[in-house]
């Protein structure tokens, strides 16, 4: 029966790794939470069998994920996201170690032009909003107040 289980999580594993990446905690979470309840044995049977194969590399999809998001996001957010994910802080720090990284003050502008924003125009309010927008973003206080200004 045991072996049924491990092979049964196994093909999932597989199946589940056919549609997209995953790190090594949200395949765990996937095997865990699903339909059939398995042991923990089990789970890490077939993470190792995953592995194995490379199939499950932390490392290359935090990479990855940094060089798709790195135009679209702050440095911050993407960290964020990565730990959340269970990618560990050194993988973090060699994926962006890795890749070219978009100025802060760029991102920045851009959000500001994708948003319509016209210091000129902005009263106080608008221009908190903004502000709360961008910090929301993971931008740091001092890179969104010198665009801010700039504007």
């Amino acid at each position: 029966m045991e072996q049924d289980l491990k092979k049964r999580a196994r093909l999932r594993c597989m199946h589940l790794l056919e549609r997209r990446d995953y790190t090594e905690k949200q395949l765990r979470d996937k095997l865990r939470m699903g339909k059939t309840e398995y042991p923990p044995e089990v789970i890490d049977d077939a993470i190792r069998y995953v592995k194995g194969y490379r199939y499950v590399d932390d490392a290359r999809y935090a990479c990855r994920y940094v060089e798709c998001m790195k135009d679209r996001k702050s440095r911050r957010q993407i960290e964020q996201e990565l730990y959340q994910r269970g990618v560990s802080r050194d993988l973090v720090r060699s994926a962006f170690e890795q890749s070219e990284s978009v100025p802060e003050e760029e991102l920045i502008r851009a959000w500001i032009e994708k948003r319509g924003y016209d210091a000129a125009a902005a009263d106080v309010k608008e221009k908190r909003r903004m502000y709360a927008f961008l910090a929301r973003k993971g931008f740091s206080a001092s890179a969104i107040a010198r665009e801010l200004d700039l504007q």
